[in-house]
């Protein structure tokens, strides 16, 4: 299957209470756009090309170089022309929202099959309630006055419940980050790494732990930190953009930041390493 995506960035929550847009707030070490985007390239088949629609005075990025990824800038009440535009393609699309970063691939690919046989949406049980992503040939999605609201829709059900969150204030924001930490932590646990209680570390998106690292409670892995494998992280360290070689002990309290300790390394309590 061809298709395309478009990515609705266009509304500003006020109830954010923040200068700074929802769709460039720091989730897992990225950007809330970044992680929708990166879901959309995830699927397989990929598509095409991907449309990020943003307010014109609010610039965006997603900080990766990613082929085939383009923003466009919407001036202020222009929004309904600006999407019926970017969906009016002769073939499959995906409309979805930049503030839901929890969409996975595989509910991307259900939404697309669901398409196929007219306009599909993803969106919770509210009647009112706005859609996390529609999908359908780009002219039947045109047709509505708004293409993130179509009528007639046939409803998706994601893969997960916590997809439908969509970020609006600072409590989803926080749902959003405790979904993705989560996801981050299955996915090392599910390549060999043991988290002694997941529910009190944070590990960001780029983190990599190698197979029979132990972390403690308290943990925090921030950036493209590296860890290699047989070590144990000890209780409430933090880690900034740190490489940790292979069978390191840091006993706990540690704080080390864009620096490197050598393999089988030993770090008694509160020892500091690198510059802020």
């Amino acid at each position: 299957m061809t298709w395309r995506a478009v990515v609705a960035a266009l509304d500003e929550s006020e109830l954010l209470r923040s200068r700074v847009s929802v769709y460039r707030h720091p989730l897992g070490g990225r950007s809330i756009l970044w992680h929708a985007v990166r879901a959309l390239l995830d699927v397989d088949p990929p598509p095409s090309e991907v449309c990020v629609l943003h307010r014109a005075a609010t610039p965006l990025t997603v900080d990766d170089d990613w082929p085939g990824v383009t923003f466009t800038p919407v001036d202020a009440g222009d929004d309904a022309r600006a999407l019926r535009a970017a969906v009016t393609w002769p073939g499959m699309t995906v409309l979805v929202d930049g503030a839901a970063p929890l969409i996975s691939p595989q509910t991307v690919a259900r939404l697309l099959r669901a398409a196929e046989s007219g306009v599909a949406t993803l969106r919770d049980g509210r009647e009112h309630a706005g859609r996390i992503a529609v999908a359908g040939e780009g002219p039947a999605l045109a047709s509505a006055d708004d293409p993130r609201v179509p009528q007639g829709a046939a409803r998706v059900a994601p893969t997960a419940p916590v997809e439908l969150i969509r970020v609006s204030d600072r409590h989803t924001l926080s749902m959003a980050a405790v979904a993705v930490r989560d996801r981050v932590v299955r996915s090392h646990e599910a390549v060999g790494v043991s988290f002694l209680l997941p529910d009190t570390t944070w590990v960001d998106v780029d983190v990599r732990i190698g197979a029979d690292t132990l972390i403690y409670p308290g943990v925090v892995l921030e950036g493209a930190t590296r860890i290699g494998s047989e070590c144990v992280i000890g209780p409430h360290t933090r880690l900034i953009e740190a490489t940790i070689g292979r069978g390191v002990e840091l006993k706990g309290w540690n704080y080390i930041t864009r620096t490197s300790v050598r393999n089988h390394a030993v770090l008694e309590p509160y020892e500091r390493r690198g510059l802020d």
